[in-house]
């Protein structure tokens, strides 16, 4: 349920891939005037109608994550253990400012302990977000898939990614 509005913000149009729309990642949907609106949003597809950022539903996230001004789209994928911050690629660096990389670090820990991932999209490119380190996976397709492995090592638990086709996942 939202605790906010868009209130302006239509940065999600440009850094999510919306197929009903043939809305691309990285590029403005056709039907989205910037910082206006949806030029459909009466008849908006499904994707659309029921996505919400964590912006708008996160009490705990202050005026600095909001899309607009961070230039970070921060979703909470449901049924997953999954944070993926969608960076406007027209600011590539701009998770790697404060307070949002140490806020992504911190997210990174907490998520290392439920067996989940924090991942940065910078159009298609994915950056895993260790508690140690970031793992450039490089562009992602739409079949594959990040997959976190642990070694035990003599200093401890080391975390491994990589991708993966869906299918042998």
């Amino acid at each position: 349920m939202s605790v906010r509005d868009c209130d302006g913000c239509t940065l999600c149009c440009k850094v999510m891939e919306v197929a009903a729309v043939d809305s691309a990642v990285g590029e403005w949907c056709r039907h989205c005037a910037p910082a206006a609106g949806c030029g459909i949003y009466e008849t908006r597809p499904q994707a659309c109608h029921h996505f919400e950022c964590s912006w708008l539903v996160d009490p705990n996230l202050g005026p600095a994550w909001e899309p607009r001004h961070s230039r970070i789209v921060l979703v909470c994928l449901a049924g997953t253990n999954r944070i993926a911050a969608h960076v406007d690629p027209g600011r590539p660096d701009a998770w790697r400012r404060a307070p949002y990389y140490a806020q992504l670090k911190l997210w990174s820990r907490q998520a290392v302990a439920a067996r989940g991932q924090v991942v940065v999209y910078v159009g298609r490119r994915a950056t895993v977000i260790l508690p140690d380190r970031d793992v450039d996976l490089g562009p992602m397709t739409d079949d594959e898939v990040i997959v976190t492995a642990g070694r035990m090592t003599p200093a401890g638990l080391q975390l491994e990614v990589s991708k993966a086709a869906r299918a042998s996942v």
